[in-house]
């Protein structure tokens, strides 16, 4: 019984901790201790930015909108090549950004954050005769390392390599030669093995990056483990310094195919998927891990307009109170900004003006 009661409150503890540093993101002011629990209140109305009223019935997303449109034909370049590429690399490695700095487009990519199994995001980059495809997976995390993760989580990185010609290993350039990274990196390499798939080795954060002696360590373990390892590039993709040498590196690895996607696409995900990872992303970036996989989205509204710009309406639902004050902000903050740099994304992969509304709810029982 003592043990029980021990348990509850180092995890009623840390719950506590986890809320705390949250709630400094959000700028909410904190009290000294948690207050007591009390009754269920119906809530006052939230708060929806912008605020404007509807002024025709609310219609969901269709199945269009929903699932992934089909690949309409299109002309193949002269002397078509092309490369699938797997990236792998420990959580804040920096995948995501490399991603969205190659191929021009921001790609929100919260599932390989998440300790969660999620769908892997399929990314494609296009010129002159050359098409890349990436498919992303999520952080590899060692299996003894103290971090909690699913085993599929841990093996689902490498069955994306059964179905490539590549494989870009992105190393934190400012963990090198830290336990934790010296883990994942015997982890990877063990993994590696059995494999004969051409590699190239990308160091990333080089920006981040002041004592430069333990890259050589680095390299050399992989290029003695691994064979099959073509280049070491050294970028930050943060600043978009190296990047060329990356496509250049790719390039040179493509194999004359056919492409399987027209140029202009950057991604594979249906339309509403791509919203909501957005909206994600935007709170992920201002909350990091504390309560972005805590929240639930529902497509409220999905209508063209007469004017061929899309109004697009979500709501937002967390478990607490507590969170909705965190995922709102003082005085709408947070909100606000999640709002504005997320309409900012979709017009952009849309290609047509959008209206978003993002209402956050408390999800009653």
């Amino acid at each position: 019984m003592f043990r029980r009661l021990v348990g509850t409150q180092c995890c009623q503890g840390r719950s506590y901790a986890i809320m705390t540093r949250a709630k400094r993101q959000a700028g909410i002011p904190l009290r000294d201790r948690p207050a007591p629990a009390k009754a269920a209140v119906p809530s006052k109305a939230t708060r929806t930015k912008p605020a404007q009223p509807i002024r025709h019935p609310p219609s969901p997303a269709t199945m269009t909108e929903r699932l992934v449109k089909p690949i309409q034909p299109f002309d193949q370049p002269d002397n078509p090549h092309l490369l699938k590429v797997a990236l792998l690399g420990a959580p804040n490695a920096g995948k995501s950004t490399l991603i969205n700095k190659l191929i021009g487009e921001e790609i929100s990519i919260v599932s390989s954050k998440s300790h969660t199994t999620r769908d892997r995001i399929l990314a494609i980059l296009s010129e002159d005769n050359h098409q890349v495809i990436f498919l992303d997976t999520p952080g590899i995390v060692a299996p003894k390392s103290k971090q909690l993760v699913h085993r599929s989580v841990s093996t689902s990185s490498w069955r994306a390599l059964d179905e490539v010609d590549h494989v870009m290993i992105i190393i934190d350039g400012r963990h090198v030669g830290t336990d934790t990274s010296l883990m994942t990196q015997e982890y990877m390499l063990n993994r590696l093995q059995g494999l004969q798939l051409p590699a190239t080795l990308v160091i990333n954060k080089m920006d981040a990056l002041e004592d430069h002696s333990a890259l050589d360590d680095l390299t050399h373990t992989f290029q003695q483990s691994y064979p099959h390892l073509r280049r070491v590039l050294y970028v930050s993709a943060l600043y978009e310094e190296g990047l060329e040498k990356i496509k250049s590196a790719l390039f040179e690895q493509t194999q004359p195919k056919a492409w399987l996607y027209p140029p202009q696409q950057r991604v594979e995900m249906a339309e509403l998927k791509r919203v909501e990872e957005v909206i994600r992303g935007e709170f992920f970036k201002r909350l990091h891990q504390y309560l972005p996989y805590m929240l639930k989205q529902e497509n409220v509204d999905w209508t063209v307009l007469p004017n061929g710009a899309l109004r697009i309406e979500q709501n937002v639902f967390v478990e607490r109170d507590s969170q909705h004050k965190i995922v709102v902000g003082t005085n709408g903050a947070i909100i606000d900004q999640v709002v504005r740099h997320a309409t900012k994304t979709l017009c952009s992969a849309f290609q047509r003006p959008v209206k978003l509304f993002i209402q956050v709810k408390t999800k009653r029982k």
